[in-house]
């Protein structure tokens, strides 16, 4: 590790908007890390709350902290980019304003990725936990752990992952230049719901995606998240429109997908082994789906 380096190892990106109730902690656990040969930069959406007051007192007392106030609210999609190109080292990691790093994390994922050239992306499992920050729950990512060959784990990022749970992986560590090329290639979305899925389809077809098998970091459920707003404005809909906007939403996630996929540089055989794979993962969740159902009815 090059403590004296000018350009940091990793970089971690918050971008965040109104949030001072949990932000201190957040920055806290990336100040505790093992691996101290990082930079962290606070991107502040215009915040109306705390939030620029707390980030600047940490700023003030370590130069490793990187804050930006912007003028205005941009949207969260920019604010994400705005991290990511800004960031000076060549590892990045997103950290939403409510989760947390365990101390281990930027060490583990570091050492995982100069060992091992063709990954672009490596994460590890998740603690679940609620605003209080009790822990209620893990997400395993057993999916993708480094044991299944790539080829097998390659395909779960090119389907609608309504049944699985490797949409966490973009909460992992990335190879800065990979994750900027992938977030160049996408247009900014209406919603931010499930923008993990356009980022690691396109990761995908840089290199491998993999998963740690230890717990690595706190996702925090609370009610006030971005995915929790956008379902909010959605329920203010009627049925039908909330039905369509929804269907649209999915469907085009699902094409993009599709897309990456078939223009991407892989070979011919790679891209009809993955539509294979994805195919009869559609089917036999579908069946499982339909099996319940019917059972239920009973």
């Amino acid at each position: 590790m090059n403590t004296g380096s000018p350009r940091p190892t990793v970089t971690v990106g918050i971008p965040v908007f109104n949030g001072a109730r949990f932000i201190r902690q957040a920055i806290g656990s990336v100040l505790a890390q093992t691996f101290t040969d990082f930079e962290l930069l606070i991107s502040d959406n215009a915040s109306v709350d705390d939030t620029a007051a707390i980030c600047n007192e940490f700023a003030a007392n370590d130069r490793r902290i990187k804050f930006v106030q912007q003028e205005k609210n941009r949207g969260p999609f920019w604010n994400l980019k705005f991290v990511t190109e800004r960031a000076t080292g060549g590892l990045l990691v997103w950290l939403a304003h409510d989760d947390a790093l365990d101390r281990l994390f930027i060490e583990e994922c570091v050492a995982y990725l100069d060992r091992n050239p063709r990954a672009v992306v490596v994460s590890g499992d998740f603690r679940i936990v609620d605003e209080s920050g009790k822990q209620i729950d893990f997400e395993i990512l057993q999916t993708i752990r480094e044991e299944i060959p790539w080829v097998k784990r390659c395909s779960q990022f090119f389907h609608y992952p309504i049944f699985s749970n490797v949409f966490y992986a973009f909460y992992g560590m990335m190879r800065a230049d990979a994750c900027r090329t992938a977030l160049s290639r996408i247009k900014e979305p209406k919603y931010m719901s499930q923008i993990e899925l356009p980022v690691l389809s396109r990761l995908a077809t840089m290199g491998e995606i993999t998963s740690l098998p230890t717990v690595l970091r706190d996702y925090r459920r609370v009610s006030t998240s971005l995915y929790h707003s956008e379902m909010k404005s959605l329920s203010s809909k009627s049925i039908f429109a909330r039905s369509i906007i929804q269907a649209g939403h999915k469907s085009r996630l699902m094409i993009d997908q599709v897309s990456v996929l078939l223009c991407s540089r892989f070979s011919l055989i790679r891209k009809l082994g993955v539509l294979l794979r994805v195919g009869r993962y559609y089917c036999v969740k579908l069946g499982e789906i339909s099996l319940r159902r019917g059972r239920s009815r009973r």
